[in-house]
């Protein structure tokens, strides 16, 4: 299994981000598309471009880097060094057993419809840090979601024999989840009142929380979708965990993703999730 990303200064992370952050980030974002397709991640390369030779800067990130390398059993096999603005790209490798990989294209009819954790901390803590007078100020918990996301490499391995379709939410579960519809060429409903908002977002206005929790993106939760005969109370006995939650089903019927609000209306959202262009 293979999945590389970049991160830019100024689009993926702020200019004064620390480090320490970058390096976290720059790998966890990758690990995070390892357990996306229920792989074991085990070696990477990295292509690093600089505006300067600081080598203050390069101790705290390649202390951080290889921290997180220990941490995961990884191996930073090579890479490329070059000036530049600052961006990091990591190629990640990883194992899988041959015919177990999680992939976009299996979900099927009646399947039902899964989230890992809570949805909107990182969008957020995104939009704190751009107007702190005007938004409260996010837990610490909401904070660290931003900027050192928790992969869910064992959620991912547990999955391959339970799971028919698995992504993991980098663009925003609206966004996320139709690439597994157009994939598995199916629709599907999610009741909004099923979404698991995150601590903030529980008191802003509803319009606003929905928006954050499904096109806010950077979550690097796993969106999935399972035999509909698996309930959520055998799902949390399975992987090991209470964060699970059920957000909807897939449905033939439905031509692309439909949302319900509590009324059992047609939800229409403005934002679609992030857009690189």
């Amino acid at each position: 299994a293979i999945s590389i990303d970049t991160l830019v200064e100024g689009v993926h992370f702020f200019k004064d981000a620390s480090p320490e952050d970058i390096a976290s980030k720059s790998i966890l974002v990758n690990l995070s598309d390892m357990a996306a397709m229920g792989a074991v991640p085990r070696w990477l390369t990295m292509s690093l471009t600089l505006p300067e030779n600081n080598l203050d800067w390069i101790r705290k990130f390649s202390s951080r880097f290889n921290n997180l390398l220990v941490k995961y059993s990884l191996l930073l096999i090579g890479g490329d060094l070059t000036k530049g603005p600052l961006s990091i790209t990591i190629q990640i490798h990883g194992t899988v057993p041959k015919g177990k990989f999680l992939r976009r294209s299996g979900a099927r009819d009646g399947d039902s419809i899964y989230v890992t954790g809570d949805l909107g901390a990182a969008a957020y803590t995104l939009r704190y840090i751009k107007d702190p007078h005007k938004n409260i100020k996010p837990t610490d918990k909401e904070i660290k979601k931003l900027n050192q996301p928790e992969p869910r490499i064992t959620t991912g391995i547990v999955l391959r024999d339970i799971a028919t379709s698995c992504i993991d939410i980098s663009d925003g579960l609206f966004c996320d989840l139709n690439h597994i519809l157009s994939a598995s060429n199916v629709g599907a409903e999610i009741k909004l009142s099923n979404i698991p908002y995150s601590k903030s977002l529980k008191e802003l206005d509803k319009v606003l929380a929905i928006e954050l929790a499904l096109t806010g993106g950077d979550d690097y939760e796993l969106c999935f979708t399972a035999p509909s005969h698996l309930t959520q109370s055998d799902l949390k006995q399975r992987i090991n965990t209470g964060m699970i939650y059920y957000i909807g089903k897939i449905n033939s019927a439905c031509s692309k993703l439909k949302l319900i609000d509590d009324n059992g209306k047609i939800y229409k959202i403005k934002s679609k999730g992030y857009q690189h262009f």
